[in-house]
């Protein structure tokens, strides 16, 4: 059963430059009268869109400051991990082998928001464990849901607008195993 607040209003749109502007939106809801759950916060609130980070301008305390006046926070993430020593995701991935690789056997590096990113593995539960310890990390954060966006996975300066199918998923045996992407692709 969903919780009773995700069947009410959501307000969502394609990012809030800052959390002055999703206060402000907020602020007006409740003059208005006008009855709203849930505030979905796209890719703006991230440092450098980096997944579980939070810009200076997205302080951590806008989760609570939304709690407070009666909202729910959903905050988007997605599988484009910046390619970027000391990241802390991108180390932690990389130290425990969590990449989508090409069929040479090295990571898939795609260009996304960030820039040059790498992939999770999600075919593998050692990386569905690590990607869960990450959000359940962020959740501490006041995070109410997460959006998970881009997970076709979206990658830009392709003409598919996503990763060839070549590239190669290590997915555990019971899913069927080392497979090309396409067997795997949504």
């Amino acid at each position: 059963m969903p919780p009773k607040w995700s069947l009410g209003y959501h307000q969502c749109r394609w990012s809030y430059d800052s959390d002055k502007r999703v206060r402000e939106i907020c602020r007006t809801f409740r003059e208005k009268g006008i009855p709203c759950d849930v505030i979905w916060m796209d890719i703006d609130y991230m440092d450098g869109f980096r997944c579980f980070t939070f810009d200076k301008a997205y302080p951590k305390s806008l989760a609570a400051d939304l709690h407070l006046n009666g909202f729910k926070a959903i905050w988007m993430l997605d599988p484009g991990i910046k390619h970027e020593d000391g990241y802390f995701v991108y180390d932690s991935g990389s130290k425990i082998d969590v990449w989508i690789q090409k069929a040479d056997g090295t990571p898939f590096i795609g260009e996304v928001w960030p820039g040059p990113c790498v992939f999770p593995d999600y075919t593998q539960s050692k990386v569905r464990s690590w990607w869960g310890s990450l959000v359940k990390d962020f959740i501490y954060n006041g995070v109410d849901g997460i959006w998970n966006d881009m997970n076709e996975p979206a990658v830009f300066k392709s003409v598919t607008k996503t990763m060839p199918e070549s590239n190669i998923h290590r997915g555990d045996d019971e899913i069927g195993g080392c497979q090309n992407h396409s067997y795997y692709h949504n």
